[in-house]
């Protein structure tokens, strides 16, 4: 068991590095998984300081209503093999989930807790990371070095390569992720953690963070820093006063999230530039730079793949019996790949009969066709919680947001609790893991059990 505090820290932040190096894996097996680990391992260590809390009445009760459907499905519905293995690491990310966020949440109990020392530790990392993000981006425009990429991308095409390059829109920050969106949801939570612990202003840092976000330009970061936004307008005139760190990161974000130059407008002569030459002289035939702006309503413009992972949610709703958890998205899938496959039906049968001897293998029309054959996933924690373990899951989100409300006075740093819940439970990560219960778990020990309550 690890007593110092310091030692500690520096364990988590090598476990958070290696989190997000998701880009990457050694041997066939992927950096972020090493890291998850590295969180669930350090928390099995240390596992005698907070036993008692794992053992609580809540934790047994929550974990046998959650169980029990699970258990019923194994025993009366036929399963291949992959399926036991599929479940077996769905149930171990949600073991570390609660087992990490136990360990957080009672860290006060074993050790001398302070969290300005391992919020020092996460301002350093923070900061750094940032310059890397941002040298990563301009790495990727104008062909400087940048560390090989070897991880599958995230789309339906399993063992395809990382995508890198934009040719008609801006260039987005990936930093060492795979796609934009997941940079977000994993460092945008601690940067909003950081900045909330400043006691004094720390402009350069809310500058260097918010523009690493906002290279982004992702829709998820403008949408949450709108609503935070909000909040810091509210706040300024209740307390009069101006939060600078807040408004100087939030400025960043929203401004490079909203603005962005073409990469061949910067770099005509890029690799990537090159292999289309004929766009690349319309993009510079002005011989000016640029300026591409986001639309503003393609903030709530969810688009077409989560309309339909919505449409799957709300339909599932009329029948909340668990699911079991390796059905999910193989329901999603055959859902959403039935009018696809009714289109590709009836859109053959009427092509014309030289197409068919010309072309004999290929199918006509402007279907997704790739969902028949690759599968897809939810992208989202509670649609995937709640149409596998069934209606139980969804009251006993309930219970506990009623039951955390009514133990603590509505303040701002309970109101700042809830917007990082609110922010994972909308991420593009389907499941519970070891770094949310880190982030949820410090949110929690730091927002809740270290302060004392201003009301809003």
């Amino acid at each position: 068991m690890i007593r110092n505090i310091k030692t500690l820290s520096g364990i988590l932040m090598i476990a958070v590095f290696l989190v997000f190096l998701d880009a990457y894996v050694i041997f066939g097996i992927p950096v972020s998984w090493v890291g998850q680990f590295l969180l669930f391992s350090l928390a099995i260590t240390q596992i005698t300081s907070f036993k008692d809390s794992l053992s609580s009445s809540l934790i047994v009760s929550l974990s046998i209503l959650l169980f029990l459907p699970q258990i019923y499905l194994d025993v009366f519905d036929s399963r291949a093999e992959f399926d036991y293995i599929y479940i077996s690491l769905r149930y171990l990310n949600i073991a570390s989930f609660f087992i990490v966020f136990t360990f957080i949440v009672n860290l006060d109990k074993s050790y001398k807790f302070n969290h300005d020392n391992i919020l020092n530790y996460f301002k350093k990392f923070c900061f750094l990371y940032s310059a890397l993000v941002i040298y990563i981006f301009l790495a990727q425009i104008f062909d400087l070095y940048e560390p090989l990429r070897n991880r599958a991308n995230t789309d339906l095409f399993r063992d395809s390569s990382q995508s890198t390059f934009w040719l008609s829109q801006p260039h987005r920050a990936m930093g060492t992720f795979r796609e934009p969106s997941f940079l977000i949801t994993f460092f945008y939570p601690i940067v909003l953690l950081v900045t909330k612990s400043f006691k004094d202003n720390n402009i350069l840092f809310s500058i260097v963070t918010g523009v690493a976000l906002g290279l982004t330009r992702s829709d998820y970061v403008r949408f949450f820093s709108i609503l935070i936004f909000l909040i810091l307008i509210y706040l300024t005139f209740k307390d009069k006063k101006l939060n600078l760190n807040f408004s100087f990161l939030l400025i960043s974000i929203l401004f490079f999230s909203t603005f962005g130059v073409l990469e061949c407008n910067l770099n005509p002569s890029s690799v990537e530039c090159r292999e289309f030459q004929d766009d690349v002289e319309k993009i510079n035939g002005s011989g000016k730079i640029q300026i591409k702006s986001n639309d503003v309503s393609s903030v709530v413009n969810i688009g077409r793949e989560r309309l339909n992972v919505l449409n799957y949610f709300f339909t599932s709703l009329e029948n909340l019996n668990p699911k079991g958890l390796s059905r999910v998205n193989q329901n999603f899938q055959l859902k959403t790949s039935t009018e696809i496959s009714n289109e590709m039906y009836f859109t053959n049968r009427t092509v014309p009969e030289y197409l068919h001897t010309r072309f004999s293998t290929q199918n006509f029309g402007t279907g997704s066709y790739s969902i028949l054959k690759y599968q897809i996933n939810v992208q989202n924690v509670i649609v995937f919680y709640t149409t596998g373990f069934g209606a139980i899951f969804l009251v006993l989100i309930f219970v506990l947001f009623i039951d955390f409300i009514t133990r603590h006075n509505f303040s701002t740093n309970v109101l700042f609790f809830l917007m990082i819940l609110l922010f994972f439970s909308i991420s593009p990560i389907e499941e519970l893991n070891a770094y949310y219960g880190l982030v949820i778990g410090l949110s929690y020990n730091i927002l809740i059990k270290e302060q004392t309550y201003e009301k809003v």
